[in-house]
């Protein structure tokens, strides 16, 4: 499965706007450049392949 390619300037925008937090210039190309490194950084994890029934989470029951 490939996914579409995040737009991390826009993404970035629309942040901003929803949390009501600013952000200079800088710092928004700063923000861009953490998280293209984080996105490559998962990449690999997110590709690996999980069995059909695998729990991707703990299920803890009484």
């Amino acid at each position: 499965m490939t996914a579409k390619p995040i737009d991390w300037p826009v993404y970035i925008q629309l942040m901003e706007q929803l949390l009501n937090v600013p952000l200079d210039d800088s710092r928004r190309k700063e923000l861009e450049v953490q998280l293209t490194r984080m996105a490559a950084l998962a990449e690999p994890l997110m590709e690996f392949p999980l069995p059909q029934r695998q729990e991707v989470a703990g299920v803890y029951k009484l």
